[in-house]
């Protein structure tokens, strides 16, 4: 009936990046009924960061089985089950893709642990893997590993389906056609069919044609359906329905851009549904000073007027979520910069802890750049100092990509460098009359950042 899957891949998307790794492990709803794992031959190189995550080496899945090799097993034992899995689009994304080049179809009913756990046990104070093993007691002898994650999951499914007082689970295997639920003011009925199955950002109008929702998605088609398949009889939501009488929706190139687009859009249009996002955007800055024993410190403040921050934020959880990344990835405790009251034992060198700080300063620095990120779809995002400018199609993907190797080169004399300056000024011009511009948003820059982070070869320096 359920199928437990968990996958090891070597990135975060299913149609660019490949499985390393799978372990399923099949289950009655009362018991396991047996399991199957492999590494698998990626045919690429695994990213040092993934290797260092999960222990799987290139050299390990050098002698294993390809995809293709292992796909025809992995459809008999999935094919006929719901589909099982913590954070349950990630994997099945990667295994319906990789089914798909292998030969084999899957359209199979999902369940999240993720959202399940949510339900069944609500209030904790985090659902990752990791947490949820450690709050319940799941012993996890391979974490990061796919058989290990897989069974830690199983322990987890069966304490829901103990749990499972209103019968989630069940309501979840029923598959239902999204249409046999759409709004009852829905106006034109046949939208629903014409809906793109592509990344974009989808609009819900009331009787006024005036906007009261927006959202975004990587599928439009089942995102906006999803609105309208579940069974929620709460009177928010129902209300909800009964305003919507029109859809429209804009194609976006990527996920990212319909991240960043819908952003814009719940900003400009202040839509009624809509709740996230709706804020004072109160900016945060990171401020760096020297304390009494020589120790450079960083700490996060409100936006002066006066003094130039280090890095600023939007959302206060944001500035700290970003000196705890940095805390861990250059071994600082987290006191130095004001993220716990936790006194540390052995305090460092002045020196060797101020190197450290100069090194962070280098890499803020050089996110301020003037830049393009690209989501390899003709779409780019224009960096100008480190603040969003705006986005859209650039034809000639050939001149850019000369111009920054040119300012790749070494350094020119002074007057070859004032040269290179105006020609850069030019060049930065000339892509703006290609992309429309957006006010600056510190939403979008978060999900730019972020991109960037997972994907560092989409950047295009411009200076």
């Amino acid at each position: 009936m359920f199928s437990i899957v968990d996958i090891e891949t070597t990135g975060g998307y299913g149609t660019k990046n490949c499985i390393t790794e799978i372990a399923i492990i099949l289950h009655n709803g009362q018991e396991v009924e047996g399991s199957y794992t492999t590494l698998v031959n990626p045919e690429s190189p695994i990213n040092w960061y993934v290797q260092n995550m999960t222990g799987i080496t290139d050299a390990m899945v050098s002698t294993a089985p390809k995809f293709n090799d292992v796909a025809p097993h992995i459809y008999n034992l999935i094919k006929d089950r719901v589909f099982i899995a913590h954070n349950v689009n990630f994997d099945y994304s990667f295994v319906k893709q990789h089914l798909k080049n292998a030969g084999y179809d899957i359209d199979l009913p999902k369940i999240c642990t993720v959202r399940l756990s949510r339900k069944i046990f609500p209030g904790l104070p985090k659902y990752g893997l990791g947490s949820l093993s450690k709050h319940f007691n799941i012993t996890n002898t391979a974490r990061h590993r796919a058989i290990g994650d897989a069974q830690a999951t199983t322990k987890l499914f069966e304490l829901i389906l103990a749990n499972d007082k209103n019968n989630e689970v069940d309501k979840l295997t029923k598959r239902r056609k999204a249409l046999q639920y759409l709004p009852p003011n829905l106006i034109n009925t046949s939208v629903a069919e014409k809906i793109p199955s592509l990344p974009g950002v989808y609009y819900f109008y009331n009787n006024k044609e005036k906007i009261i929702y927006v959202g975004k998605a990587v599928n439009l088609k089942k995102r906006i359906t999803s609105h309208f398949s579940n069974n929620k009889t709460s009177k928010q939501k129902q209300d909800f329905l009964k305003e919507i009488y029109n859809i429209s929706w804009k194609e976006c190139s990527s996920d990212l851009t319909a991240q960043i687009f819908e952003s814009i859009e719940i900003k400009r249009l202040w839509p009624k549904f809509n709740k996230s996002q709706k804020h004072y955007e109160r900016q945060y800055g990171i401020f760096i000073f020297e304390d009494s024993l020589g120790y450079k410190r960083l700490a996060i403040d409100n936006k002066k007027k006066i003094l130039q921050p280090l890095q600023s934020f939007g959302l206060l959880v944001e500035a700290r979520q970003f000196l705890t990344q940095l805390c861990k990835d250059f071994d600082i405790h987290l006191s130095m910069f004001f993220l716990s009251k936790e006194v540390q034992e052995n305090m460092p060198s002045t020196k060797n802890y101020n190197k450290k700080i100069d090194e962070i300063i280098q890499l803020v620095a050089a996110v301020k750049q003037t830049y393009l990120v690209h989501d390899s779809t003709g779409n780019y995002i224009l960096m100008e100092q480190g603040k969003f400018w705006g986005m859209g199609k650039i034809e000639s993907k050939k001149a850019i990509e000369s111009f920054s190797q040119k300012v790749k080169s070494q350094k020119l004399k002074i007057k070859e460098q004032q040269k290179t300056s105006n020609k850069q000024q030019q060049t930065i011009e000339s892509i703006k009359q290609h992309l429309t511009q957006y006010p600056e948003n510190f939403t979008a820059l978060s999900y730019i950042n972020n991109y960037i982070l997972s994907n560092p070869q989409s950047v295009i320096m411009l200076e």
